[in-house]
């Protein structure tokens, strides 16, 4: 079974890294408040800081207990390749009852928080910032009750920027998050058990800035109110870019000890980028789509 081939990446890597570091999260979520249209209310540009701190606190919650986190780990990835022949609700209960219905659990050997969460995370986020700011758009101006939300909303968009963030790392979104393994290595990809922090953390911290980044922002695009379609599509994106990530660690691209090669930067800063636009682009369309009547609920 694919488990049994995982086994000795279990046994020696962490299950999952946190994606990016904290200067990789910062550049996603700066680039993309640098980038946010102009229509936005005046107090989410006014909390910038904010929401660029915000962007690595789910790291900051690990290690805080059993609990947190049992629901915390899972939230930061999907292992896309194990999932991706199932037709995907955008319920994450009706998932992992899809996940032992179709028998997909029993056939990998996996439990059900190996395989993921981020694009239903991205989803329950998105879908609660848009409500967030239906609330503030009926609210009273200079009300304490709107200053209350603006609150609420300033800390559900910078806590989305972090999984948006992970989501942009092609580490976090397959099963190949710290080594190449449940598949023939034919090329040479590295398995050592550190390729994820040699790109996301060491690489990125020594040598990419956000004045890189934010040329690279795409042009605001809308997101419908399908926000788990456009997150998952987004992971996609993501997961097709991992074996171009091993070509390049493989070849040394990622090597802190050197300068930053051409290849390796521009690697690095488009997935920075990809993730910024993404993130802008949800803001941004939460606050469009909250002006849009509340969706009636099925029960």
């Amino acid at each position: 079974m694919k488990r049994l081939a995982l086994a000795f990446l279990v046994m020696f890597c962490a299950s999952h890294a946190g994606a990016w570091g904290e200067k990789g999260h910062y550049i996603v979520s700066e680039a993309a408040t640098l980038a946010l249209p102009p229509d936005m209310p005046h107090f989410f540009h006014r909390a910038y800081p904010e929401l660029i701190w915000l962007a690595y606190d789910p790291d900051r919650w690990k290690g805080g207990g059993e609990s947190i986190d049992a629901v915390n780990d899972p939230d930061h990835f999907v292992d896309y390749e194990y999932i991706a022949a199932l037709d995907l609700p955008p319920d994450r209960y009706r998932f992992l009852a899809l996940l032992e219905s179709s028998g997909t659990l029993r056939r990998l050997g996996l439990t059900n928080d190996e395989i993921g969460f981020v694009p239903w995370r991205v989803a329950e986020l998105s879908e609660k910032l848009t409500l967030l700011f239906r609330l503030w758009r009926w609210s009273t101006a200079g009300s304490p009750e709107r200053g209350f939300i603006e609150r609420d909303i300033i800390n559900t968009a910078g806590i989305l920027g972090h999984y948006v963030g992970d989501s942009a790392n092609p580490h976090h979104a397959t099963m190949h998050y710290n080594g190449w393994v449940g598949v023939p290595n034919t090329e040479g990809y590295a398995n050592d058990c550190a390729i994820h922090s040699r790109f996301e953390s060491n690489f990125v911290s020594h040598a990419v800035d956000v004045s890189q980044v934010v040329p690279k922002v795409a042009a605001p695009q809308p997101v419908s109110t399908d926000y788990f379609a456009a997150a998952l599509g987004f992971v996609k994106s993501s997961q097709a870019r991992i074996e171009e990530l091993y070509r390049i660690d493989r070849d040394g691209g990622f090597d802190p000890l050197k300068p930053a090669s051409a290849e390796g930067l521009a690697f690095a800063t488009d997935r920075l980028a990809a993730g910024a636009s993404m993130l802008r682009d949800i803001w941004w369309s939460a606050w469009k789509n909250s002006g849009q009547p509340r969706p009636r609920r099925a029960r």
